[in-house]
């Protein structure tokens, strides 16, 4: 072997993986990268580690096509005789390759959705807004019915900082830059020496990223968090949002006869004023996410809008400056608009030094003057609001006034015969303008219904304000958070900070709370405005979801506050907590059952409601295919509304490449048309009365054996500290959140212990409990009771109900990447009483769930029907069983440690290396 030309990925591939690579782009991308990383190890770390690595992964991947054994010994000989030093780079190696190979498919994803398109004779995509917008054509809607559907359009995605991101700012930067070389590799117009060159640039950011840390020394603080939510849109978002818009505004050009696809290179679109308005409106909890997280404070929260304010408006800045540069046409002074001519005299009279420069720069260039004049305000208007000294006059009061100029602009560039131009970028500036206005993002603040409970009490008890509510949360910072997003809100404008979440909400009381909390803080001032969101997350709010809004939309004081604002009102539902308390179908179940429920007292009262989707990334976190979830969402509940929480690491899954980006948002937006329409919700009507009553008796089976499981069985909660790293977890730093609400000093019972920490670790383990365990009894006892026309049913239902499909499909993949071979060595570190019985019962009901599964699907193996993922988890297993195998022998070892053993927190540090390692390789944390 010469290590130079090898790598721990490449040598002795699984089957699959050595394909020719003018056949498969995807395996000559992966062998580049593995080559490059097998010199890197081979430079950094010497051939003899590179030959450990090869032969550790050789033989795990032995051991996956026969467990033999004489196989196994040998891997227990070379895994004990690793010392720490040797432990780390091995882990690096498989890590490092992990980070790669995810780079490569998600490049092979972009060529694969470039490739689709061009092969398409029309440019259609499959779940594309084209495609969405032909099938509504196809269903009779007229051109009018199209601009209405589309006019109803409000989706929102909200950035959280919830802490399933694993990997540094530093790591994701730097994997950035190593996506953009590997693109350009793909260019065709390289020569030999550019080729060299971008290998060798490769090379080197590979060589950093193998002397980077994996790991966080130290927590990250929530504006960390909030920094890092920035990059994505300094990088995407802010460029995503009028491509979406161009790409509707483009479809609705295509000739009806055509029925569907984009409009060709003679469409208008670019010609004409757009059709399309912006729709989308991009929320935050990153800096506002107050429960259970004493570090955001009002201080912080403030600081937070000052940095997006920032940042949009440094992007604002930066188009009128380019559009400034490009859009040159001269013209005389009599040609100028009346209306133009009287801003520009304006603007010299208000910025005369800014006026002089500009006229003697662009003498007889109108624009490029009106445009320099609104890169200078928007200078001013950044330095005002993110609280620089800012000059007094020549800035912007809100985004209304610049958009007045842009329109004007517009008007004298169509007048000039320059249409193009108006409709083109300048248009494209007015959609980036109405989506982000000048605070990027609608900063939410949530704060759990027991502190507001407590902080009324207190306040009515006369107590000081340094009385704690909660753990590290004061009276004081209660108060001082609403009297914060009323001075937000004078500051950067009432949408920047608005909406108030309600974590466990129970009763209308909480929800009452919060308003009457606000009066309270604002003294003899005006309180701020507030759209108060109640937030239903244990089965009992589940359970009446819809009555505790009937309640609160029948209380006269509450229904004037909304109907100011058009009777509308938002409630969220999260989908991790009742997934942890119920278990995976049952609480899907109840979810789709609040929504139904939400949705008839909201229209019983004429109220229009918005449901606020609290998704997580992993299976057990509500997570899945967005556009295939939003059209099983229950009937009546979208019509033209989404709002969505977008995760820890999904945010980088969704919107560190701009394809992939574009495609994630056009697949939702399409979606959200689709899941409007009346044909649809008759279809799902007709699908939840016929399947409501076998639903409700698989959801009570399921949720029986679930509880009987976790929550029933009083040591369950300390095998599943055993078996998992969740202790070792705590101490990752993966957010500035702690793990569990309340005290740090104690191991948290599972009631107490946050649904991420818990996803995580069972993924960890292999196990992935929270998306399949009781599906297989429920599923079982249900062909027991009906026999097989039962089972015939439910697999007619999945093929009808999108819901249901949806929910079999998230399991079927959540029982592919999990592994009982791989898990059992897990279930060995427990030794408690009862254990062997615990895990009997995992494993178990793992085998019957995919028995049963693959017979309802009718597949032969899981994933038959997606085989891009099922070959992706079978290529992966061996390399991140590798990694599994060390990890068991490290919590074995470290948990045998004493706590003042000075080899503990080096050994704590490879087994949280690991965990980054693994969740790399399965691409889910929590």
């Amino acid at each position: 072997m010469t290590p130079p030309q090898r790598s721990p990925a490449v040598a002795a591939e699984p089957a699959g993986i050595g394909t020719s690579g003018a056949r498969d782009p995807l395996a000559t991308e992966v062998r580049l990268l593995g080559a490059l990383l097998g010199q890197v190890v081979s430079e950094q770390a010497g051939p003899e580690l590179f030959g450990l690595v090869e032969r550790i992964r050789r033989r795990t991947a032995a051991l996956r096509a026969d467990d033999d054994p004489a196989e196994r010994a040998r891997l227990d000989h070379d895994l004990r005789g690793l010392d720490l030093g040797s432990a780390e780079a091995v882990i690096r190696a498989f890590s490092l390759y992990f980070a790669l190979v995810n780079l490569a498919e998600a490049h092979a994803r972009v060529r694969a959705l470039r490739r689709r398109e061009r092969a398409a004779g029309d440019g259609v995509l499959n779940d594309s807004i084209a495609e969405a917008i032909g099938q509504l054509r196809r269903l009779g809607r007229s051109e009018a019915d199209l601009l209405e559907a589309i006019g109803r359009l409000a989706i929102s995605p909200v950035l959280t900082a919830h802490p399933t991101e694993a990997r540094r700012r530093t790591v994701l930067v730097a994997l950035r830059r190593c996506a953009v070389l590997l693109e350009r590799l793909d260019d065709p117009r390289l020569t030999p020496s550019q080729d060299r060159d971008v290998r060798r640039r490769l090379r080197e950011e590979i060589t950093l990223l193998w002397r980077t840390s994996d790991l966080r020394l130290v927590a990250p603080t929530p504006l960390d968090e909030v920094r890092t939510g920035m990059a994505f849109f300094d990088a995407t978002l802010f460029l995503l949002a009028p491509r979406v818009y161009r790409v509707l505004d483009e479809t609705l050009d295509a000739a009806p006869a055509r029925v569907h696809g984009p409009a060709s290179d003679s469409g208008r679109s670019g010609t004409r004023p757009p059709l399309v308005q912006p729709f989308l409106r991009w929320g935050s909890w990153i800096g506002g996410d107050r429960d259970g997280h004493p570090g955001v404070t009002a201080e912080i929260t403030e600081k937070t809008l000052r940095i997006q304010a920032d940042h949009v408006l440094h992007g604002y800045e930066a188009v009128a400056t380019r559009l400034m540069q490009t859009i040159a046409a001269a013209t005389t002074a009599d040609r100028v608009s009346r209306p133009l001519a009287s801003r520009l005299a304006r603007d010299a009279e208000d910025l005369p030094e800014t006026d002089r420069q500009l006229r003697r720069r662009f003498p007889d260039e109108p624009y490029r003057q009106r445009f320099g004049f609104i890169a200078e305000r928007l200078r001013r208007t950044r330095a005002a609001l993110t609280g620089e000294a800012a000059p007094r006059t020549g800035r912007y009061a809100s985004p209304a006034d610049l958009d007045a100029e842009l329109v004007e602009i517009q008007e004298a560039l169509s007048a000039d015969g320059l249409g193009r131009v108006a409709w083109g970028e300048v248009a494209e500036f007015r959609w980036q303008l109405g989506t982000f206005g000048f605070h990027l993002a609608s900063l939410e603040i949530r704060q759990h219904a027991s502190v507001h409970e407590a902080a009324l009490a207190a306040v009515r008890a006369d107590r000081p304000r340094s009385t704690e509510l909660a753990a590290g949360v004061t009276l004081g910072e209660v108060l001082e958070t609403f009297q914060g997003i009323a001075a937000a809100q004078a500051r950067h404008g009432v949408e920047a900070c608005r909406r108030y979440v309600v974590s466990f909400t129970a009763s209308p009381t909480d929800v009452a709370n919060v308003l009457e909390l606000a009066r309270l803080a604002a003294g003899d001032g005006e309180a701020p405005a507030l759209d108060v969101v109640p937030l239903f997350e244990s089965s009992a709010a589940l359970e009446r979801a819809g009555s505790i809004l009937a309640a609160l939309l029948d209380d006269p004081a509450y229904r004037d506050r909304i109907r100011v604002h058009g009777d509308r009102q938002e409630v969220m539902l999260g989908y991790s907590d009742s997934n942890k308390e119920l278990g995976f179908l049952a609480g899907a179940w109840m979810l789709q059952r609040a929504q139904a429920s939400m949705v008839e007292a909201a229209a019983a009262r004429g109220v229009e409601l918005t449901i606020f989707h609290g998704r997580g990334g992993a299976i057990g976190r509500g997570g899945g295919p967005t556009n295939r979830a939003i059209l099983g969402l229950a009937p009546r509940s979208v019509d033209g509304r989404l709002k969505l929480t977008e995760q820890g690491e999904v945010i980088a899954a969704h919107y560190s490449d701009a394809t992939i980006a574009e495609r994630h948002l056009e697949q939702a937006v399409g979606a959200v048309l689709l899941a409007s329409t009346p044909e649809h919700e008759t279809r799902l009507r007709r699908a939840y009365d016929a399947g409501a009553p076998i639903l409700a008796e698989l959801a009570a089976t399921s949720r029986a054996a679930y509880r009987a499981l976790v929550h029933d069985d009083p040591g369950f909660a300390s095998f599943f500290r055993d078996i998992t790293p969740i202790r070792e977890l705590s101490d990752l730093r993966l957010g500035s959140r702690p793990a569990a609400r309340g005290r740090r000093d104690v191991a948290p019972p599972i009631d107490a212990l946050r649904a991420i920490p818990w996803t995580f670790a069972w993924s960890q383990a292999r196990i992935n409990l929270p998306g399949w365990y009781g599906l297989g009894t429920a599923l079982e006892a249900y062909r027991e009771a009906h026999g097989e026309p039962g089972l015939e049913a439910i697999a007619r239902l999945a093929r009808d109900w999108p819901f249901l499909s949806s929910l079999i499909d998230n399991a079927e993949m959540s029982l592919a990447k999990a592994d009982m071979g791989v898990a059992r060595l897990y279930a060995s570190l427990a030794t408690g009483s009862g254990d062997d019985r615990r895990w009997n019962a995992i494993e178990s009901e793992y085998r019957r769930t995919v028995a049963i599964v693959t017979r309802l699907t009718g597949h032969e193996r899981l994933l038959d029907g997606s085989p891009v993922l099922q070959r992706s988890v079978i290529l992966r297993n061996p390399y991140v069983d590798s990694l599994s195998e060390l990890q068991v022998r490290l919590l074995e070892r470290l948990r045998a440690l004493e706590p003042d053993d000075p080899e503990r927190e080096r050994v704590l540090r490879l087994v949280q290396l690991t965990v980054n390692g693994v969740a790399a390789g399965l691409q889910n944390t929590g």
